[in-house]
């Protein structure tokens, strides 16, 4: 889904991860894993994350004092939206 919405929409770490999260809805990811998955750094994937957070999008677990790990929200009714729109758009060609 990313490479439609990026050829939409212009690159963006924030829907790299979106789509990530939406290709793996159940699983739980730290930010390193996250960061090596998309191939960007911590650093720039740790900026986007609260993003996600804050829009109800993401789930944040802590673990630990220190440790945080994240999932999609799928209760969200918007995350159910997009998980639909992006199955719909894996059988679109927009070339």
């Amino acid at each position: 889904m990313v490479y439609l919405l990026n050829k939409l929409f212009g690159p963006s770490i924030f829907l790299l991860v979106l789509d990530l999260f939406l290709d793996n809805p159940r699983e739980l990811m730290n930010l390193r894993e996250i960061a090596r998955r998309v191939n960007k750094n911590p650093g720039s994937i740790s900026r986007v994350m609260p993003l996600l957070v804050e829009r109800g999008l993401v789930e944040e677990i802590r673990i630990g004092k220190k440790v945080r790990a994240y999932r999609l929200n799928v209760e969200n009714q918007l995350v159910q939206v997009l998980i639909e729109f992006s199955q719909k758009l894996k059988n679109i060609n927009l070339n």
